[in-house]
């Protein structure tokens, strides 16, 4: 076992001091900005309070803006933007929460962002303005998407995907639209928006009318519109109301996996309608599509329901771009399109999720000498993306260029912090390290890189021959679970073995009932502690102290979990020794793994008995309400910022 497991662990006032800001630059100038925040809803799904902001807003470059909204009225923010473009900005609607996201490529500069760190479901849309974006810039194909909660009624809750041509004169043609609105009984509907047009001023700005308004239509209405100085992007929405529309230039040509090929920041606003009761949340996010149909998420998750119960969800999903540039999954509750030459998706609900996610790529990162990907700072056991977290103890893989001369790995322990003249910090603190290579490195976060120390962010750095690189800042958290892959890239088959040691396959099931260990990274501090680097006791063995909270769930049924831990003599390993639970379904199914504050989906697990047609789809909306329900109480790393981050 020793053997098998040493190759998964060895191939494989605080905010604002600590957030980077070096990029700050990058947000300047005039942007058309949208927002929705909702801070209360009843038992039942109704929504208490719900407050809205549509207009201009001047970023200093600086730091700081100015903003004005639709009637004139003024007010002031600060905001902060990193290398690797992650953001945070005081919110347009309340300044006393702060929305978190990113900025893009396209737009160019824009940003998608949310205010989930506090007790609301909130989105954010902002697209730059155009010195001479009038009418005639507006020509060609558009795709957009759409939801509204009309008077903050949830009963009245409606999204759509739409579509459009312009030809610069102010007409719309073959504008289409496809939704569901709860009110006309949730069922997917067809519209063709007659006589659909627009206007737009010098700078971008406009109305756009898609009819009389009509509950009995699942879109309609006039919106203020914004084109962004590209072209590329335009957003609207009712001053004073709770709707948000995002669009996109068309894809050109035949699309195929390969459009689908970007890291991208996300943002959403949604309602999870089951039984007659609502759910509403919002996320921040980012999301890794690989160009070969499969794509590695994570959602910053906030449900209103649930107040001060944030978490990291991260999970896969496997599907192909068809010719017309959208995907329709079957393991994620989404529809998508991708627009703007794949620099753009956007995505509504199915199957009762009414949902508005929002999809901007990153700016391409390169350099040269010592150079560390501004987005290469993953786990090293399901790689999520830039915004998911590090976690105390955790293994994580850097991804750059110079990283080292050449390829050594750490030839026991404890784990050295130099290997081949190369170093890693974290937040100046040397980390204990796995391998070095000259584009990969293979690090363990130390144990006080954590929002117990009041440490919400950390900048990761790799030092080569005394020459620096460049620094990356990341979140942080208690934990950011990963569970290990047999193909090392976190999703498919689980790194996961039977009581006899061999390695679970199709072909060698677990059963019903029988044993299996999983192999984990980002669980977080354990009891015993163990010194960074340091081999794991065996006894008494190192327990994670979040134990009685964490779970495995195979097929969506809980698994009984026996220990939850260090492997005992090895360094930085986690291990879930499980039974698998009766009712659990048999074939090929997802093995999760939950913990306070976060919750992950990637690998799979081959359960003994005939293969299961359903076993593999994975309901999210259903996923997320799970998770959500095992929160235990306000942790993580919005209960460590409280109302600190300004």
């Amino acid at each position: 076992m020793r053997a098998v497991i040493l190759t998964f662990s060895i191939a494989a006032g605080v905010f604002a001091q600590s957030f980077d800001t070096s990029n700050n630059a990058a947000l300047h100038g005039s942007y058309f900005i949208r927002e929705i925040l909702i801070t209360g809803q009843n038992i039942n799904g109704t929504i208490t309070s719900a407050s809205s902001a549509i207009g201009v807003a001047t970023f200093s470059g600086a730091g700081n803006y100015t903003y004005a909204d639709a009637s004139g009225t003024n007010s002031t923010g600060v905001y902060g933007v990193g290398a690797n473009g992650l953001l945070y900005i005081q919110s347009f609607v309340d300044g006393t929460q702060y929305a978190y996201g990113g900025l893009a490529a396209v737009g160019p500069s824009a940003f998608v962002a949310s205010a989930t760190e506090g007790t609301s479901a909130d989105i954010l849309v902002a697209i730059p303005a155009g010195s001479s974006a009038g009418g005639s810039s507006l020509t060609g194909s558009y795709t957009g998407g759409y939801v509204s909660f009309p008077s903050a009624d949830v009963t009245q809750v409606r999204e759509a995907s739409f579509g459009f041509s312009a030809s610069g004169g102010g007409a719309l043609s073959g504008a289409v639209a496809t939704g569901t609105a709860l009110n006309l009984g949730g069922s997917q509907l067809t519209q063709n928006l007659t006589n659909a047009s627009y206007t737009l001023s010098a700078q971008g700005s406009g109305t756009l009318n898609l009819g009389p308004a009509s509950s009995s239509q699942v879109l309609s209405g006039s919106f203020n519109f914004y084109l962004s100085a590209d072209g590329n992007l335009f957003i609207g929405g009712t001053p004073g109301g709770d709707d948000l529309i995002v669009g996109a230039r068309s894809f050109s040509g035949t699309a195929s996996n390969g459009t689908w090929n970007n890291v991208y920041f996300t943002g959403a606003l949604e309602d999870t309608v089951s039984g007659g009761t609502h759910s509403i949340d919002a996320f921040y996010g980012s999301w890794n599509a690989n160009g070969q149909g499969v794509s590695l998420a994570h959602d910053r998750y906030q449900s209103i329901a649930q107040p001060q119960q944030v978490f990291d969800y991260t999970f896969d999903s496997v599907d192909s771009v068809q010719a017309n540039a959208t995907v329709s999954p079957t393991d994620i509750t989404y529809q998508i399109t991708l627009a703007a030459g794949g620099q753009v998706f956007i995505a509504t609900g199915t199957q009762g999720l009414y949902s508005l996610m929002v999809g901007f790529a990153t700016p391409t990162h390169s350099g040269t000498g010592v150079y560390l990907n501004p987005l290469g700072v993953v786990n090293a056991a399901n790689f999520a993306p830039i915004t998911n977290p590090i976690a105390p103890g955790e293994i994580i893989t850097l991804f750059g260029s110079g990283l080292s001369s050449g390829t050594v790995s750490a030839p026991s322990l404890p784990l050295p912090t130099t290997l081949n003249n190369v170093q890693v910090t974290i937040n100046g603190e040397s980390a204990p390290l796995f391998y070095v290579t000259p584009t990969q490195i293979a690090a363990l976060v130390p144990q006080d890189i954590t929002p117990d120390n009041n440490v919400l962010n950390a900048t990761v750095q790799v030092i080569n021959n005394s020459v620096p690189s460049n620094p990356v800042t990341v979140y942080t958290n208690y934990t950011a679970p990963g569970m290990f892959s047999a193909g090392g890239d976190g999703i498919g088959p689980a790194a996961a073995q039977l009581a006899n040691y061999s390695l679970i396959t199709s072909s060698n099931p677990a059963m019903i009932g029988g044993s299996v260990v999983f192999y984990a990274s980002g669980l977080g501090a354990v009891t015993p502690a163990v010194a960074n680097g340091a081999a794991a006791p065996s006894n008494p063995p190192a327990t994670a102290d979040d134990s009685a909270y964490d779970a495995v769930f195979v097929g969506s049924q809980q698994a009984n979990l026996l220990f939850d831990g260090l492997t005992p003599g090895l360094a930085g390993l986690y291990q879930l020794n499980t039974t698998v639970a009766t009712g659990t379904p048999t074939g090929t199914d997802f093995a999760d793994i939950s913990t306070p504050d976060a919750y992950t989906s990637e690998a799979t697990l081959s359960v003994s008995g005939s293969a299961s047609a359903s076993a593999r789809y994975r309901a999210l909306k259903t996923k997320r309400a799970a998770a959500k329900a095992r929160r235990p109480g306000l942790k993580g790393r919005a209960a460590a910022a409280g109302s600190e981050r300004d």
